[in-house]
């Protein structure tokens, strides 16, 4: 079987450390799956999805008045839709803070999740210079009622040092080996939450669980994932606990670069992965950034910097080009990570300035 390139370029000076067995949780329970994860192939057609908005490699640009403002942001940024065959706006909801105890030490988050009812977002962030990071979380009802969505968005950067009520509504999970830190995910059946660590891809990831009580680990799985295929550091969880991730081949003058999509099952400490046999013929953008899944519109959502795409998940294997919506933002941030609550509410992770954006009926 034929090896394939894929996307990897992203932090790669950051990753150096990741090899680093750190852990905040000395109880940890390790497993080593034996075999490969992997049992079915990959994708053997590709919908040809026309409806798609190609997004060259960017410079990485940062908000309207994130420099001006010394970070204290006090307007929500609008970011409108002008590409692809399902336009929606996105506009900022929570400006996240960027500074905690050095400067810059929260300037580079990964991913996020939500909880269902959209009370707790988890953020996930890796160190800039390497090393261990964490998982912060975030109180968003309490930070609502505190205005830091509407007329008080400077407060939550301004307050998470001096204002205790802001303070309350934050929690700072302990350091550990988070990887890259792209892919943390809620399962919206079991209400856990899972990342895989690894640097930006690789035939051998770590599965972890993490506690959304102590925001440390508490089970993870080391398992190969293929011998010929190297899994992207992208997770989602539908609402029946299935796990999905995807890779996306480098781009060539007939395709935007497309994605293999894989099902699997956590049971227990064994993980295994399915290949979808027909995959996306046009992914989005250049970089893998993440991968979601919405539990009202039962759809899985890729995404990249600048661009989203999304399928519904009851018509893989048989997509038809409509089936493919795509989303191309006119902006140059940097795109993170996307959840979703129980009733379709999106928020948008994107960095420079950390920025949490909502979107509705996504």
């Amino acid at each position: 079987m034929k090896k394939y390139k894929y996307l990897t370029a992203l932090f790669m000076g950051s990753m150096l450390a990741l090899s680093v067995g750190i852990t905040a949780n000395a109880n940890v329970k390790t497993y080593n799956q034996k075999g490969i994860a992997l049992i079915g192939g990959t994708a053997k057609t590709f919908v040809n999805n026309k409806s798609y908005a190609r997004i060259p490699n960017y410079s990485y640009g940062a908000g309207n008045d994130y420099y001006a403002s010394h970070t204290y942001q006090t307007k929500p940024e609008f970011y409108q839709a002008n590409g692809g065959n399902f336009r929606r706006n996105a506009k900022t909801k929570y400006f996240l803070p960027v500074t905690h105890k050095v400067s810059g030490d929260m300037s580079n988050p990964q991913s996020v999740a939500q909880t269902p009812d959209g009370h707790y977002a988890y953020v996930m962030y890796s160190a800039v210079s390497g090393g261990p990071s964490n998982i912060v979380r975030f109180d968003l009802h309490k930070l609502n009622s505190l205005g830091v969505s509407t007329n008080h968005m400077d407060e939550l950067r301004r307050g998470l040092n001096s204002n205790p009520q802001i303070q309350s509504a934050v929690k700072f999970g302990p350091k550990f080996n988070t990887g890259h830190a792209q892919s943390l995910a809620y399962n919206y059946k079991t209400g856990q939450l899972w990342f895989v660590r690894m640097a930006v891809a690789t035939h051998k990831p770590t599965l972890v669980q993490v506690s959304r009580a102590t925001l440390t680990p508490t089970k993870q799985i080391h398992f190969k994932f293929s011998s010929h295929y190297q899994i992207n550091n992208e997770l989602a969880f539908d609402k029946h606990g299935n796990v999905y991730t995807y890779v996306k081949y480098l781009g060539n003058k007939h395709s935007a670069g497309s994605i293999a999509i894989f099902k699997g099952t956590i049971k227990g400490n064994k993980v295994k992965f399915k290949a979808i046999k027909q995959g996306i013929k046009n992914g989005p953008g250049q970089h893998t950034q993440g991968m979601s899944y919405n539990p009202k519109s039962n759809r899985l959502y890729f995404i990249s910097d600048g661009e989203i795409t999304s399928v519904p998940v009851n018509k893989l294997g048989h997509l038809k080009n409509h089936d493919v919506r795509t989303t191309r933002f006119n902006t140059n941030r940097e795109f993170e990570g996307l959840s979703f609550t129980k009733n379709g509410k999106g928020l948008i992770l994107i960095n420079r300035g950390a920025e949490l954006l909502e979107i509705n009926n996504f």
